[in-house]
């Protein structure tokens, strides 16, 4: 089933890719729900990532914000790095259909963030393609450049393995890029880019793409001031984006369309377009997008102030409520996944002492000090760190193999150990007592396990603390 759903994946993407969206989008409906049953929970993201793209290119955003809510739940639950950087693409999206700006950015440049870390040539070409587009719009066309010329670079890095979507990409690069052009009075550049696009052989299967290059073409006639052939690719593009139901694209185009009618004062046609234009954004509003992302986004800010809360506000890491609302859910995940988890009870040797001798503000630091440290050597784990009170911390980690949990745990506090905080002309080097449950894939109590690692943590420091032990349940 595993290697199944991958094929299946992949298969989806190359019809997208070829533009088959609507049988696409068959096949990912039918792979979703055989992943979800089969708690094949990557595959799962994969396929809503895949549902949604394939929605946004049939102008349904409606049907996005629908698969959002979920998409974002199971992120929340089982994501990696490369999911969040999809997320994100995908908020993008939809924040730029209702005319959210900033949040536009803000949501691309995160993605860009994952993208650049995961060193993923596909994304670092859409996501910086569409920040061109969105500084474009912004009116900030040096940025829209440099955006666009990078996504080009990329674009040719990938054509050496991904030949088919490069050439789908560089349509997209080059009728942003035809924009910044055209803005810039550089109409020969523009034309030339938009000429290419429109002589592609594949364009004629990519309606979005397409209706985009007619855009231009109308947006590039209307700067030279030749109106009557601007008139005419709006139009063209209008009856494109029509024709599969691209609301926000047609509404888009229909604004600048008016304006042009204006210059040439044709009346009729004016009275026309107004009408239809009062209709579609009648029908917009009945489908209410913009209040159904403002709820999305209401509750994504309200998800954030309820995570606050379970932060500690000195370092950062999750305070005491993580255990009390949040762990169970956290080992139901693992016991789905059939993982091992560790509990590990760490505090820090004669942590009075600190306070006494430098004050309590050094002793803050010290605490900082020890939890940025276990941040940072976590980071790439499936793992969470607890302030449970004081100098003591918990940390809770989930692995397939048990070998690699009873590992990290001994590497965690060999590393401990090497942390240091300079105050004046002295250096103090922790000194971290630490005990630690495994379990046994059968029992996930966290009472249970918690138990046993506080035990092991009394054991090492009643035989001289700086030390670890691990018990694993049978």
């Amino acid at each position: 089933m595993e290697l199944t759903l991958e094929q299946l994946n992949k298969t989806i993407m190359e019809m997208r890719t070829k533009g088959l969206i609507s049988e696409a989008l068959t096949l990912a409906e039918q792979g979703l729900l055989v992943a979800i049953e089969n708690q094949k929970y990557t595959h799962v993201q994969d396929l809503y990532f895949q549902k949604i793209l394939i929605h946004f290119a049939l102008g349904d955003p409606l049907s996005m914000v629908s698969l959002i809510h979920e998409y974002e739940a199971y992120c929340k639950k089982y994501g990696d790095l490369k999911d969040f950087m999809h997320y994100y693409l995908v908020m993008s999206l939809l924040y730029d259909l209702v005319g959210f700006k900033e949040k536009t950015i803000e949501m691309t440049k995160k993605s860009i963030e994952y993208a650049n870390e995961l060193n993923d040539i596909t994304m670092l070409v859409r996501c910086h393609s569409n920040l061109c587009y969105l500084k474009v719009e912004n009116g900030c066309n040096a940025d829209a450049l440099q955006a666009g010329l990078i996504a080009r670079k990329y674009n040719q890095e990938l054509s050496k393995n991904q030949p088919e979507i490069a050439k789908l990409n560089d349509i997209r690069i080059n009728n942003n890029l035809a924009d910044v052009y055209i803005l810039e009075g550089d109409f020969e550049t523009g034309q030339a880019l938009l000429d290419g696009n429109l002589n592609s052989d594949i364009i004629h299967n990519h309606n979005r793409e397409k209706v985009a290059a007619l855009f231009g073409y109308g947006f590039l006639y209307e700067k030279q001031q030749k109106l009557e052939e601007s008139v005419y690719y709006y139009k063209q593009s209008i009856e494109l984006a029509q024709s599969y139901g691209d609301n926000a694209f047609t509404k888009k185009i229909m604004r600048l369309l008016l304006n042009v009618l204006y210059e040439l004062d044709w009346r009729e046609e004016i009275f026309e377009v107004q009408r239809a234009y009062i209709e579609l954004s009648e029908k917009m509003s009945a489908d209410n997008l913009l209040q159904h992302v403002m709820n999305l986004e209401f509750n994504r800010q309200k998800e954030k102030l309820e995570k606050k809360a379970l932060l500690d506000p000195l370092t950062g890491v999750f305070n005491r409520h993580f255990l009390d609302f949040e762990i169970n859910d956290w080992l139901t995940v693992a016991e789905n996944s059939k993982q091992f988890v560790g509990v590990a009870v760490l505090d820090i040797d004669y942590f009075k002492l600190y306070n006494d001798r430098h004050g309590h503000l050094f002793g803050d630091r010290v605490l900082q000090l020890l939890a940025n440290g276990l941040w940072e050597f976590l980071l790439e784990e499936e793992a969470e760190i607890i302030r449970f009170g004081g100098d003591e911390f918990i940390i809770c980690i989930r692995h397939e193999y048990k070998e690699y949990v009873q590992n990290l745990i001994k590497d965690i506090h060999a590393y401990l150990l090497t942390l240091t905080l300079d105050q004046k002309d002295e250096s103090d080097t922790l000194k971290v007592s630490m005990g630690a449950c495994i379990n046994d894939q059968k029992n996930y109590d966290y009472s249970i396990l918690f138990e046993q690692a506080d035990r092991c943590l009394y054991r090492v420091k009643n035989n001289g603390r700086a030390s670890y032990d691990i018990y694993e349940l049978s």
